[in-house]
């Protein structure tokens, strides 16, 4: 019931985020008449299906199977959050005097992206704490991410989707076996991976941070 509790917590500004990077795309097509950036909408569906598989899983303790199965499409689904980061090459080929604009959406829809994401992962690794002990889960943790990098070298690079697992099984398989002798493959792969594991340490650390007492005695004052 805790557990509930805390993610209907969470829930309220998840949406909240979202629904501002929904209105950015909204405003800016309003302004100009043109849908050019409703992919992001998309891409932003996609980041909050492994929020919803790792909330069921956390909220279904002592169910190994049930929460393997759920773990076992988390994985799938996850690296659709993080992708969102490298939307921002969109901005490459940008110009003009929405630029700023532009700028500010796509980086509102990289954050949210990586909020979902780590959001997910949190409650995952919790779930796996409870079997594997807090080591075990660092471990799986640094495990998930450096698999999701690659997911996302895979849907970026490579122009492939999570259901293609299930669609073209084959092709795709030929696809990511021809990348593991790119140089390009591990560069992108290790580079998102550090930045992910790196970000998603200090989001973690975050709560432990407080202020000194002095200064903590002074705020409840005010």
């Amino acid at each position: 019931m805790a557990l509930i509790k805390q993610l209907l917590t969470l829930l309220a500004p998840l949406l909240l985020v979202s629904a501002l990077a929904v209105s950015l795309v909204g405003a800016r097509a309003w302004h100009t008449g043109h849908l050019l950036f409703l992919f992001l909408l998309w891409n932003l569906f996609l980041a909050w299906i492994p929020v919803g598989l790792a909330g069921v899983a956390a909220a279904l303790p002592n169910r190994p199977i049930t929460q393997a199965i759920l773990g076992g499409w988390w994985l799938l689904f996850f690296p659709n959050a993080p992708y969102l980061v490298t939307d921002l090459m969109h901005l490459a080929y940008l110009s003009g005097r929405l630029l700023w604009y532009d700028t500010l959406m796509f980086a509102t829809f990289a954050l949210t992206g990586l909020v979902l994401g780590y959001v997910s992962l949190r409650l995952i690794q919790g779930v796996v704490a409870h079997y594997l002990g807090v080591v075990g889960s660092w471990g799986f943790v640094v495990g998930a991410l450096l698999l999701s990098s690659y997911g996302i070298y895979v849907g970026r690079f490579l122009r492939w989707n999570s259901w293609d697992l299930f669609i073209s099984p084959t092709a795709l398989a030929r696809d990511m076996v021809g990348s593991l002798f790119e140089l390009r493959t591990f560069i992108v792969t290790l580079s998102l991976a550090v930045l992910l594991t790196a970000t998603y340490a200090v989001l973690v650390a975050l709560p432990r941070l407080s202020p000194s007492p002095a200064y903590a005695k002074r705020m409840d004052k005010g």
